[in-house]
């Protein structure tokens, strides 16, 4: 496998992160206002572009950002219920709903090990951990978490794949639960310089200034989780393994926040990417449903990811295509979130 075809696989993390042309569609008239607005402030886009999105067409458009960030904004007018589109992202953490998603799963109230017993670990990552040391290494990792595989793990054993197995799934439990107790996010050696998550997050989120605007308190909450209680929000937390050009392990917090009737803010939703073994160092997507006024809502999105793996000179290519990918797979989740709602 080639390295330019396993970076190629961000432009489908960014599709990942927003999922979980009927004629019928009737003209809006003040009902658009907002959405247009928004998408003309986030990514320009012109009249004729939004005309296509009023008739039911996606729209979507890449972002200019330094070289470690891929960005996407787009949007899709839908004819159908918005309490269909939370139900689609409630499903996309416990069904397999693409065919990115290898396996999926939930975890429970705290995190245990148990919640990733149907999560099938890759010989080459276990391989790869095995070899590991601070500052050189395959698979997203902690230093505390490799002294531990150094020290818990038999490697001479027999059955050295099973006992590292079982001990990543216990850390990944405990990453996880230490996320929902605390908000306590990774700081991985795995290559010279470390990753400070946090520090990832913090960039990413002064991007979705304008998201902010539509609803303080939910940003808040995503932000600040779980320092920022928000009734009506609803937060999920679940792990899956994405075939990204390679099965990738990652977990993904969930944040929804559905407009009740007579709302004057949109209903939104928020997935936020804390830990992936590969490839991505953070990712944050959001999404704002606005009713069009007649009998559907607007679906307008942003997914913004961080990665190390398209810095230097010879990566512009290969960063190029993983932009037009990404757009690409941002209009293919749109039009397919349609289809499936408006069925």
């Amino acid at each position: 496998m080639t390295k330019h075809r396993r970076l190629l696989g961000i432009a489908s993390i960014l599709s990942l992160l927003t999922a979980p042309l009927t004629s019928g569609l009737a003209r809006p008239q003040d009902s658009n206002s907002r959405p247009h607005a928004l998408l003309r402030t986030l990514a320009a886009f012109t009249n004729a572009e939004l005309a296509r999105l009023d008739h039911g067409e996606p729209i979507a458009k890449v972002l200019d950002t330094d070289r470690r960030e891929v960005a996407v904004v787009g949007a899709v007018r839908i004819a159908g219920a918005q309490a269909k589109l939370f139900e689609r992202y409630r499903s996309a953490s416990t069904v397999k709903t693409s065919d990115v998603v290898m396996e999926t799963g939930r975890f429970s109230a705290p995190p245990v090990p148990e919640d990733l017993r149907d999560l099938h670990l890759e010989d080459y990552d276990l391989d790869t951990i095995r070899a590991c040391k601070p500052g050189d290494c395959g698979v997203r990792l902690s230093t505390h978490d490799m002294d531990r595989f150094a020290h818990e793990v038999n490697w001479n054993a027999a059955n050295w794949k099973q006992q590292a197995g079982d001990l990543w799934r216990k850390l990944l439990a405990a990453n996880a639960a230490a996320y929902i107790a605390s908000g306590t996010l990774g700081d991985y050696r795995n290559k010279a310089i470390p990753l400070d998550v946090s520090a990832e997050f913090a960039i990413l989120f002064d991007a979705f200034a304008e998201f902010e605007k539509l609803s303080p308190e939910f940003m808040a909450h995503v932000k600040r989780f779980p320092g920022a209680p928000l009734e009506g929000a609803e937060d999920l937390l679940y792990w899956s393994k994405d075939d990204i050009n390679r099965p990738v392990t990652r977990i993904t917090h969930l944040a929804l926040y559905p407009a009740p009737p007579g709302a004057h803010r949109p209903g939104l939703a928020a997935t936020k990417q804390i830990y992936a073994a590969h490839y991505f160092d953070a990712g944050l997507a959001l999404t704002c449903a606005f009713d069009d006024g007649a009998f559907g809502f607007y679906m307008v999105s942003m997914n913004r990811v961080r990665t190390r793996s398209l810095t230097g000179l010879s990566r512009a290519l290969v960063r190029s295509m993983v932009q037009r990918r990404s757009r690409e797979a941002m209009e293919g989740i749109l039009r397919s979130m349609k289809a499936n709602i408006e069925k």
